[in-house]
């Protein structure tokens, strides 16, 4: 598992992790509308790197994306970013070989600057266009002027 955290651009402060075994959910968590237009600006953003870089489409799991939904709220509460701590626990009814992670926030909220943030970082650049990577889950919050975002990615 690699960790690595940095400011970029004075603007996002993101994690990312990548995992390449196999663990196992908890049930998953309902999302409210709020959160949905800005998972699906991330998808587009996200698919849209991968598509440039000639990879393929990853398809949103809603069920994981409740799961990262929590998890940003649990690091909007906290007021600081921290990676899941069981990655099992949310994949036990999934079929998988790799797992990674991107964890970001952006004051101000705009998916375009926290996906060129992403890119703009090995690590996290590394897990949006992993090739290994069929499936994304999403979770977002937007708490106090910040938008928190988690990204599971796996396949």
């Amino acid at each position: 598992m690699r960790r690595m955290g940095r400011w970029i651009g004075g603007f996002a402060l993101i994690l990312a992790t990548t995992c390449l075994m196999g663990f196992a959910a908890p049930s998953a968590l309902a999302g409210s509308r709020q959160p949905d237009v800005y998972r699906h600006q991330m998808l587009a953003a996200t698919n849209d790197s991968r598509l440039i870089h000639h990879k393929g489409r990853l398809s949103l799991d809603d069920r994981m994306s409740a799961l990262a939904e929590r998890h940003s709220a649990q690091m909007a509460k906290a007021g600081y970013l921290f990676h899941t701590s069981n990655v099992g626990a949310y994949l036990s009814d999934t079929p998988w070989h790799a797992w990674g992670e991107n964890i970001g926030y952006m004051p101000g909220g705009n998916v375009s600057d926290l996906q060129k943030a992403f890119m703009r970082s090995p690590v996290h650049r590394d897990n949006i266009l992993n090739g290994a990577f069929r499936h994304v889950a999403i979770g977002t919050v937007y708490q106090g002027g910040t938008l928190w975002v988690t990204v599971f990615f796996y396949g």
